[in-house]
């Protein structure tokens, strides 16, 4: 299983900080995971694709959706 840094933008301040997302070879498809903001603390919700072990795109949300 690898890991990917990845910058992200708050949902909530609007702030740039870096995740760390697991990846998987063997893993297709989509994952759900919430981080907390750096700078306010508010949780971030981030559903990333992944295909052929690397991550493909990223949405960043309330997690209200």
């Amino acid at each position: 299983m690898g890991q990917s840094y990845q910058a992200i933008t708050c949902y909530f301040c609007f702030e740039t900080f870096e995740v760390d997302l697991e990846v998987s070879d063997a893993f297709n498809g989509h994952n759900d995971e919430i981080y907390d903001c750096i700078v306010c603390c508010n949780p971030n919700k981030i559903r990333y694709e992944v295909c052929e072990g690397e991550i493909s795109g990223i949405l960043v949300g309330d997690g209200n959706e």
